[in-house]
């Protein structure tokens, strides 16, 4: 039986690398490689369509649907490719990967309004349900940004989201093998500092990724992207990678419950799991640096459902979490209307219902 009516991951990644080549060239000059190097290698990599795998596992797992995002070195016109080829099974948001590639080879600075341009000009193409993975940033810093300093990058991003009437994610949340300090995303570290923008830009819908969980098992940025989204009629939490501890917890608070809370996974990232028998969580997503980097595709649907299936919820709440709350802040089609409890917000309209051709004339 499938856990749900009609299941969306709102956080995936279709794309992928094959960095093998270049990280043999490291351990020739070292023991051993870690995510460091991964992610120094990736920079540099160009993508490759990943899809089969993900149709493969959403055959398997019964996913309906999923949100593709651009990662470090993705583009945004192989999602679409990939959106092209399946057009009820996948959307895509876009990122401004342009303005990052030309600060990356310093050929110019990066500046927060020609990124909010760029975004600007793929949402009006239509081809783009949001703006993700996280608010645009100078990946090429090397200088820790002040609250005040990243807030001013993040409202020309914000603007353009409320022009387009469209949803934008930030970033919450520690994977603990990849590189992460306050040079770019110290909103990642400090989820409590969205309480300003939410606040500034009510009418703009905002995701959280990961819902403060990227890897590990701690919880200090889980509770602050909790406090953020109960104060906050437009804040939204991912959730694939929490354990069913968390999802109680976000359940038994009245000001978010399960009309805030979207399944996304992180499907296709390098993310290997932990296991503690006998502990809660039995097992939970961590880079392990003490391991090189897993070269396998990563099974994170099959423990996030059966995370779920822990839930002693009403159904119609699970169906909300799975695939409703996804189907109406990125407006997707769903096969029929009336699959989901509405919940009444002015932000989130019902989900459209997908076109069906009509029938052929009985002979």
């Amino acid at each position: 039986m499938k856990l749900g009516r009609f299941i969306v991951d709102a956080h995936v990644h279709g794309q992928r690398f094959a960095p093998g080549p270049q990280l043999a060239e490291k351990l020739k000059q070292k023991k051993s490689v870690n995510y460091n190097d991964l992610a120094e290698v990736i920079a540099g990599s160009t993508p490759y369509d990943n899809s089969a795998r993900l149709l493969f596992d959403m055959e398997r797992y019964g996913v309906d649907m999923c949100v593709l995002l651009p990662a470090f070195g993705m583009t945004n016109e192989l999602n679409l490719e990939i959106v092209s080829r399946h057009p009820d099974q996948f959307v895509a948001v876009c990122m401004p990967t342009r303005s990052r590639k030309r600060a990356g080879h310093a050929d110019e600075p990066w500046d927060a309004a020609a990124a909010a341009a760029e975004l600007d000009q793929l949402l009006a193409t239509g081809h783009f349900v949001g703006i993700g993975e996280g608010l645009p940033a100078d990946h090429s810093r090397r200088r820790t940004l002040s609250q005040t300093e990243r807030l001013d990058q993040m409202r020309p991003t914000m603007e353009v989201a409320r022009k387009h009437k469209t949803v934008v994610q930030v970033h919450s949340g520690v994977v603990m093998g990849y590189p992460l300090t306050h040079h770019f995303w110290p909103e990642t570290l400090h989820p409590i500092w969205l309480l300003d923008i939410a606040q500034e830009y009510p009418d703009v819908p905002i995701v959280f990724n990961h819902g403060g969980v990227q890897g590990g098992r701690w919880e200090q940025f889980f509770e602050e992207a909790l406090m953020v989204a109960g104060a906050n009629d437009n804040i939204y939490l991912e959730t694939g990678l929490w354990w069913a501890e968390l999802y109680e917890q976000a359940l038994r608070d009245p000001n978010v419950g399960a009309e805030k809370l979207l399944w996304g996974c992180d499907w296709g990232a390098s993310i290997p799991f932990h296991s503690q028998p006998g502990q809660r969580p039995g097992a939970f997503a961590v880079q392990l640096r003490k391991q090189p980097p897993v070269n396998h595709q990563v099974d994170v649907w099959g423990w996030s459902l059966r995370e779920l299936l822990r839930l002693d919820i009403a159904q119609d709440d699970l169906n909300l979490i799975l695939g409703g709350n996804a189907a109406r802040v990125y407006n997707l089609p769903v096969p029929h209307s009336r699959l989901f409890r509405p919940v009444g917000s002015e932000l989130t309209p019902q989900p459209r219902e997908r076109k069906r051709p009509p029938r052929s004339p009985e002979k």
